[in-house]
Parts: C-alpha cells; sequence; structure tokens
C-alpha cells in the first residue's frame, strides 16, 4: 500500500476519533494529528512519482 494511502487513511480514523472523544484537549490534538496526516499526504503524494515534472516532457 502507498505512503499517501496509509497518511489519508490515519487522517480519517484520527478525524473519526477526534469527534468520539469527549475531552476538548485531545479532541484538539487527533484534529491536529488529522490534519498533519492529510497534508503530509498530499505533499508526498506531489513529491512521488517516476517523472519528476511531467508537463515539462510536453
Amino acid at each position: 500500500m502507498k505512503q499517501t494511502a496509509l497518511l489519508h487513511a490515519a487522517f480519517a480514523v484520527l478525524l473519526v476519533a477526534g469527534f468520539l472523544v469527549s475531552e476538548q484537549a485531545l479532541r484538539f490534538g487527533l484534529f491536529g494529528l488529522a490534519g498533519l496526516c492529510f497534508v503530509a499526504g498530499i505533499v508526498l503524494a506531489r513529491r512521488g512519482g517516476d517523472d519528476p515534472d511531467p508537463v515539462g516532457d510536453a
């Protein structure tokens, strides 16, 4: 499984966990970690691939 898929799956799990917990500090922590995983997944998706500049070949 790709790293981006794992990070986005972790985002979904942390987001749901954030809604399920009742303590406010823990909730904000889980939401923060979820956001970090989501952004990291996007960054890895943009950095990865065989061709770093697919538009440059056109």
